[in-house]
């Protein structure tokens, strides 16, 4: 694994005056991280991609713990880009049509008895939730999902929320002390100081933020802190030239072309910085912190401008997430990277192959998780997992994007030397997308993250040049499409015609042209 250095992802932020958590000694690595068991906590961020170091720069806490003293996922990504979805998928390892919950309704298909926090809590871990648990949490019969020893769920908002605890609901207003980050902070702090010594603690903190519309907290609406933070405007942002694209891209228009202001997303993040260096104080003072796997990422990433996709994530053009590990004592405290590419369902399975449990069989039936475990790719035990591909997919009727799958190639893959310009080191990346209203896109994303990207490097990771239908290329399509249908036996059954969609001018685009 390659050191992550600080031109690459940000250094040090100097002046802060918020509350920074002090450094732990750069101990060795153990060799057993199973040993004694971590204890485990997830922050899952809401709506938020990795971009390229330029949001974390602005958070000291976030920046010291997983930047500076972390491993870094450089292709980590969210196997269906919504919420809902995303969210069962980080808890069960599932992907989004075994676990059924494939739209932001959490009240629709999924089932909540086999996640990662029952396994847990069947290992002896005390478990504790603290946020938003799905999208429309409130409408659930049942306020306290299995697996949890201390619930404390909401739908999601800033203010005008019940939190329900244990079952019971607390109305929160619209006072500053009712702002949803600051409250499950306080919760969080809370339940760490309650949580029992002698039991390994698994939490899962899920702030609303940063999604949209970003309501800062009012201590920072006048903060400079996020100050000259750079617009985003990588390579792809708003593509200017997209006649090889599916119908419903062209039917977008271009705006904001001087790129996307990210100020309003930034200063909604500091509640949540400040949170989390409370968090780790907290668990500092308690001597956990050193063996707590610490883990952030987001339910889902944002598009920002790729292929004119504003403030959306359901298409595959905005499927990274953040995916960052601080565990001083597993792997010391020197920044670190992993260019494998990862989905949010090897979450769950990796929490579980280090705490001693097992996922599976789920209530489906299904004996295993989709996902697999990223231990021995954290530890260095292995460079690759040598798997050969993964899923994508966006399998919800709505209004906006066709419904589509997709498949995208490692490095174990035999494509992986096929056609593209670096073949003959074996970093091809190919990524096919089928959708409902038969168009199909290819892209070779080798080429390294989009935002370092430059046009006429080799490879496309911004997806601007669709390959599908070209005479060269057509037996890599062939070849994926072969591998798709293996996977997804049902493939053939999308619908051509889409509830809430009329074709116009050869465009898929919403009734009455909204949103095109």
């Amino acid at each position: 694994m390659a050191t992550l250095g600080a031109v690459a992802f940000g250094s040090a932020v100097a002046g802060t005056s918020f509350p920074v958590v002090p450094g732990d000694p750069p101990a060795p690595p153990s060799a057993d991280p199973r040993s004694p068991r971590p204890d485990i906590v997830v922050l899952v961020l809401d709506d938020i991609p990795p971009l390229d170091g330029r949001l974390w720069k602005k958070l000291p806490n976030l920046q010291r713990l997983f930047i500076r003293q972390g491993l870094r996922f450089t292709d980590a990504h969210s196997e269906t880009p919504a919420c809902t979805p995303g969210r069962a998928s980080l808890l069960t390892g599932l992907s989004a049509h075994h676990h059924g919950a494939i739209n932001t309704d959490a009240t629709a298909d999924f089932q909540p008895e086999a996640t990662v926090a029952t396994a847990l809590q069947g290992v002896g871990y005390h478990t504790v939730m603290v946020g938003k648990y799905m999208n429309l949490f409130d409408r659930l019969e049942d306020k306290t999902p299995p697996g949890w020893d201390e619930m404390h769920g909401f739908r999601g908002a800033y203010y005008d929320y019940d939190m329900w605890s244990n079952g019971e609901p607390r109305w929160h207003g619209k006072g500053k002390r009712h702002y949803s980050t600051d409250v499950i902070a306080r919760i969080a702090k809370r339940e760490l100081d309650r949580a029992p010594k002698w039991q390994p603690l698994f939490m899962w903190l899920a702030p609303y933020a940063a999604h949209k519309p970003w309501t800062v907290a009012p201590r920072h609406r006048r903060s400079k802190r996020c100050n000259g933070i750079d617009r985003w405007r990588p390579p792809g942002y708003m593509e200017r030239d997209v006649r090889d694209k599916p119908n419903y891209v062209g039917a977008r228009r271009i705006v904001k072309p001087r790129g996307y202001d990210l100020s309003r997303v930034c200063r909604t993040m500091l509640s949540v910085d400040e949170m989390v260096g409370d968090v780790a104080k907290k668990l500092q003072k308690q001597g956990r912190l050193a063996n707590t796997m610490f883990v952030l990422t987001s339910d889902n990433g944002m598009a920002f401008g790729s292929q004119r996709f504003l403030h959306d994530k359901k298409a595959p053009y905005g499927t990274e997430i953040p995916l960052m590990i601080r565990w001083p004592r597993v792997l010391g405290v020197v920044p670190k990277s992993v260019g494998e590419r990862v989905q949010n369902t090897d979450l769950a399975p990796t929490l579980c192959d280090v705490a001693g449990c097992r996922l599976g069989p789920y209530p489906t039936g299904q004996p295993k998780p989709d996902g697999i475990s990223l231990l021995k790719l954290i530890t260095g035990e292995l460079r690759t997992m040598w798997r050969k591909s993964v899923l994508g997919s966006y399998l919800d009727q709505e209004r906006r994007v066709p419904r589509y799958w997709s498949i995208t190639t490692t490095g174990a893959s035999p494509l992986a030397t096929k056609v593209c310009r670096q073949k003959k080191k074996g970093a091809c990346r190919w990524m096919y997308t089928s959708y409902e209203t038969g168009e199909v896109e290819l892209y070779d994303l080798s080429g390294g993250e989009c935002h370092a990207w430059k046009r006429k490097k080799p490879g496309d990771p911004c997806m601007l040049e669709n390959k599908a239908g070209k005479k060269k290329y057509r037996s890599i399509q062939r070849a994926l499409r072969e591998t798709l249908e293996r996977k997804v036996p049902d493939l053939e059954s999308l619908e051509p015609e889409r509830r809430g969609l009329v074709p116009a001018s050869g465009r898929w685009c919403q009734l009455r042209g909204r949103g095109c």
